[in-house]
């Protein structure tokens, strides 16, 4: 990449939920060009000519050609990893969506390709970039609380109607709620304690037949530091109408809760703090604050914030949970 040029050239492919917030994130951005996109749906391509002036393909290959330095990979799980190896190739930089594969042994190939060709992976997982999220790491890193003992999470949330099809398919998704969803909060908890996970014991369900992937859990970890923590994880249509992704992190002289959107409190015998989620500002205002942080890590060749290593660590952690609930036993984890 010359480094001499003030524009950073970045091109997508897969423009779902997920890839449209990462086109608006990279637009919001001066230093900036969008050079390209890429999506099999040509309706969608179609909506996004109108609203745009760059090029668009149904091939992600065509991205190739227009002299990228970061390729943006946002598709269903199935094509992450080989969009990733064919961009590692040609010394794209990637950011790419979580899981970045659809197992542990792919994730971990790709993430050494990446390295072998001098790539920068950058991985979103997005919601570490929220600030009532920033501000618990920062609480927790003050250490004022004493040991951290034990953490509980509830994520409950309607499913996506209509549902993509995808979501639903074992090859195409690799799993279920906890692949698509739950993987968020294992990345985030991780990083937030700064420890990893020794051992999981899970067990997974789905609703009903037409169900092809697990859409609730229920999981204990154990992490090398001594903290025992849960996950309990569920979509739910007939009931839920808002979303619940709440952690309680408790100290041996206090409590931190934090309510994805919504808050973070500090609790301690001498203190109580709150800090309130932004409002009045753009909801996936993450994702831009994420696109900013990695074209800087570009610009100024450092590592991603959020890179291959930390996807594999993820992965481990969803790879003993499945592992855990089909053999009802629990799973230790090796690094």
């Amino acid at each position: 990449m010359d480094m001499s040029r003030n524009v950073i050239n970045v091109g997508i492919v897969g423009l779902g939920q997920a890839g449209l917030r990462h086109l608006e994130a990279f637009t919001n951005l001066n230093n900036v060009e969008i050079q390209g996109v890429a999506d099999p749906d040509k309706k969608i391509l179609n909506d996004l000519e109108i609203k745009y002036d760059f090029t668009t393909f149904t091939s992600y290959k065509d991205l190739f050609d227009l002299k990228l330095d970061i390729l943006v990979i946002s598709t269903p799980h199935r094509y992450l990893y080989q969009i990733g190896v064919d961009a590692a190739n040609l010394g794209i930089n990637v950011l790419i969506e979580k899981p970045i594969a659809l197992n542990l042994s792919d994730a971990t190939n790709l993430v050494k390709h990446c390295d072998d060709k001098n790539v920068k992976m950058g991985v979103s997982f997005v919601h570490r970039y929220r600030k009532e999220v920033q501000k618990t790491k920062e609480w927790i890193l003050e250490k004022k609380l004493g040991k951290l003992l034990l953490t509980n999470t509830t994520m409950v949330f309607p499913q996506r109607q209509p549902l993509p099809k995808w979501l639903n398919s074992p090859k195409d998704s690799g799993g279920g709620v906890i692949m698509y969803s739950a993987i968020h909060s294992l990345d985030m908890l991780c990083w937030l304690i700064n420890d990893v996970c020794i051992s999981v014991t899970a067990k997974c369900g789905t609703f009903n037949q037409k169900d092809k992937v697990e859409n609730f859990a229920s999981c204990m970890f154990q992490f090398s530091k001594g903290t025992c923590s849960t996950l309990t994880v569920s979509t739910n249509v007939a009931v839920t109408k808002g979303h619940t992704w709440k952690t309680n992190f408790i100290f041996q002289n206090g409590m931190i809760t934090l309510f994805i959107k919504k808050y973070s409190k500090y609790i301690s015998n001498d203190n109580e703090m709150s800090y309130e989620a932004p409002v009045n500002v753009d909801v996936n205002y993450n994702f831009t604050d994420q696109a900013r942080d990695y074209v800087n890590c570009i610009i100024n060749n450092k590592e991603p914030f959020i890179n291959g290593n930390d996807a594999i660590t993820s992965m481990k952690i969803v790879d003993a949970i499945y592992e855990s609930s089909k053999c009802s036993s629990t799973i230790d984890i090796n690094y």
